[in-house]
């Protein structure tokens, strides 16, 4: 649905901050599970610095008018807005896709090359190469994560966003 740009900020942060939210947790749980985190303890820090990242860059990501307008395009190729959750899980395919992709690489290689060096010290981070792998393996779970919170979450965080900028629902 078309919405002022201050209405599609605000949708932007409001939902991405459950996405960033519990996709950090899936990843904090993975590393932990793969003996990844130093002592292979929760690490608070790491989390909090993840979430950041993962919201400001998953923000950004909303901020782009084209990414919604993908989905809408690939719903309509595959079904009629009349169709209910059919048609909105099809337009959520194309756009967390791009989300699950982008959102996968920029943290593994935060992850992997940066962090160690950044928060821990490490006189280097690990090979690029490994972020990529890293990013690779996890991508399909990072995939259904995604896709399940963005679309149980998008139509009432529209609406939230829509009441906070006085943006009212086009009539179609």
């Amino acid at each position: 649905m078309p919405m002022k740009t201050s209405t599609r900020f605000v949708n932007a942060a409001i939902l991405n901050c459950f996405t960033a939210l519990v996709l950090c947790t899936v990843c904090e749980f993975l590393a932990l599970s793969r003996g990844n985190l130093p002592g292979n303890v929760w690490n608070w820090q790491v989390f909090g610095v993840n979430f950041v990242i993962s919201w400001c860059t998953a923000t950004i990501l909303g901020m782009i008018p084209a990414i919604p307008m993908l989905g809408v395009n690939f719903a309509m190729k595959h079904a009629k807005p009349t169709d209910g959750a059919k048609f909105g899980l099809l337009v959520n395919v194309p756009i967390n896709t791009i989300y699950s992709v982008v959102l996968d690489l920029v943290m593994s290689f935060w992850n992997v090359c940066l962090l160690p060096k950044v928060v821990f010290g490490a006189p280097q981070g690990g090979p690029v190469i490994g972020a990529l792998m890293g990013a690779l393996g996890d991508f399909p779970i990072i995939w259904v994560v995604c896709f399940i919170v963005t679309f149980l979450l998008v139509q009432p965080i529209e609406g939230i966003a829509r009441k906070i900028c006085n943006d009212p629902t086009p009539q179609m």
